[in-house]
């Protein structure tokens, strides 16, 4: 798997915090609507800083556990908890567990990999008949519809960068579909987007967006995806309590295998 950022240092600490904020209570909502029994064996793939892993875990006895995983595992790592084990996965990988976990849960991560019909495929095999995925993924979908002419282009200038880099901004709305094909129920679909008020402090979500525009925005302009005045514009909006913009919308979808 391919990930477009490499150096996992304090900006990206601050990066990944912004997007636990941001999505943490999203997630958690719609990991309780599913409910959590005790003794569940998880796997949070792509786990960022954990803290997904850590709500899980909180929610076990001695016999459950969560295998908290990323591509590189120097944040998860550093987490002591009796019932969480940190390891290195990559989901294009096959495999080295099988039908193994009660609850799968990845966000964020699939519309990053380039061949998702084989980490969908290796997601089915690592849940046990009869458990859960739990997979939240974006959908760039709202920004296009933004008031914002600037904002709407910079969108545009990213979906064009991404297509270059096998990035799939629209993989929320696709992702159900696809686990369907592999033989999974989906049980539920539900989206959510937030607006963004520039300006607002403190607000992990125009953080997590500014701090996604600044690595962006100049590979964007130096591909000529974004002229130089729409770069500085879009980042000066985020910065004007005046202004609301549209964020993406995340698709949180529930699908079950077949006992």
């Amino acid at each position: 798997m391919r990930y477009v950022i490499t150096d996992y240092d304090d900006a990206e600490r601050a990066r990944l915090s912004d997007l636990a904020k941001h999505v943490d209570p999203y997630t958690f909502y719609h990991l309780d609507r599913i409910g959590i029994a005790p003794d569940w064996i998880c796997l949070e793939v792509g786990a960022g800083l954990g803290t997904v892993s850590l709500w899980l875990a909180d929610r076990l006895t001695a016999g459950g556990e969560v295998v908290c995983t990323d591509l590189q595992t120097t944040f998860i790592d550093e987490i002591d908890h009796p019932r969480i084990r940190a390891e290195k996965l990559d989901i294009l990988d096959e495999p080295a567990y099988e039908n193994r976990f009660d609850l799968v849960v990845q966000r964020a991560i699939h519309h990053h990999v380039p061949d998702r019909e084989a980490a969908c495929r290796h997601l089915v095999k690592m849940v046990k008949p009869g458990g859960h995925i739990l997979s939240i993924e974006p959908d760039i979908h709202p920004a296009f519809s933004d008031e914002h002419p600037v904002w709407r282009r910079t969108w545009e200038a990213v979906t064009q960068w991404g297509e270059r880099k096998d990035i799939d901004y629209f993989t929320g709305r696709r992702l159900p579909g696809q686990l369907a094909d592999m033989g999974l129920e989906v049980l539920s679909v539900h989206g959510e987007t937030a607006l963004l008020r520039g300006g607002a402090a403190p607000s992990p979500a125009v953080d997590l967006y500014r701090a996604t525009l600044e690595i962006v925005v100049p590979e964007a302009m130096r591909k000529g995806f974004l002229s130089k005045a729409d770069g500085e514009e879009v980042m000066d909006l985020l910065d004007r309590p005046d202004i609301w913009l549209m964020a993406f919308c995340f698709f949180a979808t529930h699908a079950r295998k077949p006992e």
